[in-house]
């Protein structure tokens, strides 16, 4: 198999069209069509489905396509390792994150991360759905919670608290909640749905005392921004993590409920594909991600210090 009708496949499915691959890789359009008509009857599968305004790819091609970026990626690096180029971060990252980390954290650290390496390019998609890691060719993902799956590498850079909390027009509504007895009918949750996240009931400890409550929802939701923003508008009572609450606290829109009992952390990881060799390039986006927010997370309790 020609290495080289690979890497012009390749370019035409990142592009979209045969004409802009063409463009970009300096050839000819029909030079293009004609390699990728090759590389299919070679395999003996149609890769492509080609219509007047698009293409779209067959499941097989789908398939092709992300062993291709596989095999090129391997060899990318092969040569970085060998070469001079040593120090050019360059090549295309695809990262996803839930809706709350990439809004409130990270969103901002990429963007400084693209500013200092020009050569790099990030397909960033802020989604709270189910993802599989291997099947879309994700390079980076940041999950909350344990991380089970042993063909992936966890990198855990922070635990999260989880905290409770109502607007005191809910409270004012449907009663003050000082003990966890409290928390029963007539009062609600605002419930978080995640297929990825199993959370059947809310669990609070305090010294030997454990409890699991099961409030019934009038709202349930997929994204913690959505739990908040409810909560915010006195739907009923919520389990958040602290971060996204403090300030909301501080000014007196929410109000932390029973502050004596803890709720269960969640560590936060970035997660990715295990791979003997590693782009040069998410490795330096990873320590970059995790060093700015250590050093944001630093900054902040020095000054709830002072």
């Amino acid at each position: 198999m020609d290495l080289n009708t690979v890497a012009i496949f390749s370019q035409v499915v990142e592009c979209g069209s045969f004409t802009q691959a063409a463009e970009t890789l300096d050839l000819t359009k029909s030079t293009v069509s004609r390699k990728v008509a090759e590389l299919e009857h070679h395999l003996g599968v149609r890769l492509i489905t080609r219509s007047t305004r698009s293409l779209t790819l067959t499941p097989e091609g789908e398939a092709f396509y992300q062993s291709c970026q596989q095999m090129l990626e391997i060899l990318g690096q092969a040569e970085l390792e060998v070469t001079a180029n040593q120090d050019l971060i360059r090549g295309r990252l695809n990262v996803v994150m839930p809706v709350e980390l990439g809004q409130k954290v990270f969103g901002p650290y990429i963007n400084e991360f693209l500013k200092l390496y020009p050569n790099v390019t990030v397909h960033f998609e802020l989604t709270n759905r189910e993802v599989d890691i291997i099947g879309e060719g994700i390079d980076l993902y940041a999950q909350v919670g344990e991380v089970s799956d042993s063909s992936m590498v966890a990198r855990p850079f922070y635990t999260t608290t989880r905290v409770m909390a109502a607007s005191p027009e809910y409270l004012a509504q449907y009663g003050t909640i000082m003990t966890p007895a409290d928390l029963k009918a007539p009062h609600h949750q605002v419930k978080i749905y995640n297929k990825a996240v199993k959370m059947p009931n809310w669990h609070l400890m305090q010294a030997d005392n454990e409890v699991y409550i099961d409030l019934p929802y009038r709202l349930r939701v997929n994204s913690i921004t959505s739990s908040l923003m409810a909560c915010l508008d006195g739907l009923g009572v919520a389990m958040l993590p602290e971060f996204l609450c403090r300030e909301h606290f501080a000014s007196g829109k929410l109000v932390q409920l029973l502050p004596d009992w803890e709720m269960p952390y969640a560590p936060i990881s970035f997660v990715y594909p295990q791979r003997k060799l590693i782009p040069k390039r998410l490795r330096v986006f990873i320590d970059y991600l995790i060093e700015r927010f250590e050093r944001d997370l630093e900054n902040m309790l020095n000054k709830e210090k002072i």
